[in-house]
């Protein structure tokens, strides 16, 4: 797998982030559309998990989860202050979309393929995020390093769930730049995955039963002239067509 090509990481920022617990919670009515999805992908999510209703318990939940995971050396903000009812990290950069976003097509591939691995690796060394969304990862030209954790999905689920849950989060949240470079690119951006860690059979598995299930919707949108011919459609077909080539390499 080629690595996108290192380039000289910025000074340390000074800019840093302090969110509250008085803060804007999560809608009744978004909750439910998190937890529908994740329930028809077939990963079990537990309501209270995506019910937002205490923000200063979910506060002390992503602190914790910030002090440990800096304990285990991963790449997280550094936590400057927590008194129960605010928490002030420091900046980690420019999120991927972002670096992706002003970065030329040509480019794109190996850093989605590299940000794969990372979180293969992540996974392997024992942990999850929860929230591995391109908004939620960051690049350097050195290294990826990730933030937000304040979903409480352990416990209540199997380790190994919620890691596959983490992969199909990134692999969907890159679903705009992979579709202009075809079935492919999402294969590889798997494959990146398997080759990486020790998760790629429990991904592979896992798609393997989930394709059915996104087939029959982009089967019932083909009714629709609108849908069928919808940009978010064209990419979930792409993602389809890549998800059937990375199952069918590990047959």
């Amino acid at each position: 797998m080629n690595t996108p090509a290192a380039t000289a990481a910025p000074a340390a920022s000074a800019k840093t982030w302090t969110k509250t617990a008085d803060r804007p919670l999560r809608s009744w009515r978004k909750s439910a559309g998190i937890w529908l999805f994740a329930h028809f992908v077939g990963v079990p999510v537990p309501w209270r998990a995506v019910r937002q209703t205490d923000g200063a318990e979910l506060l002390a939940f992503e602190h914790q989860r910030l002090l440990a995971l800096a304990a285990a050396g991963e790449h997280v903000p550094t936590v400057l202050a927590f008194d129960g009812f605010s928490l002030t990290t420091s900046d980690i950069g420019d999120t991927l979309d972002h670096v992706l976003h002003r970065s030329p097509e040509g480019e794109r591939l190996a850093l989605m393929c590299a940000a794969s691995a990372d979180l293969a690796a992540f996974h392997t060394r024992g942990h999850w995020h929860g929230g591995a969304q391109t908004r939620n990862l960051t690049w350097n030209g050195d290294h990826f390093a990730r933030l937000d954790f304040e979903e409480r999905l352990q416990p209540g689920m199997a380790l190994a769930t919620v890691q596959v849950y983490d992969a199909l989060q990134l692999l969907l949240s890159l679903a705009r730049y992979l579709q202009p470079l075809g079935p492919d690119a999402v294969r590889a951006v798997l494959q990146a995955y398997a080759d990486a860690g020790t998760g790629g059979p429990a991904l592979r598995d896992f798609i393997a039963h989930l394709l059915p299930r996104l087939g029959w919707v982009s089967k019932l949108a083909a009714w629709s002239p609108r849908l069928d011919g919808s940009r978010e459609l064209m990419r979930l077909r792409t993602v389809l067509d890549g998800m059937t080539g990375f199952v069918g390499r590990g047959v």
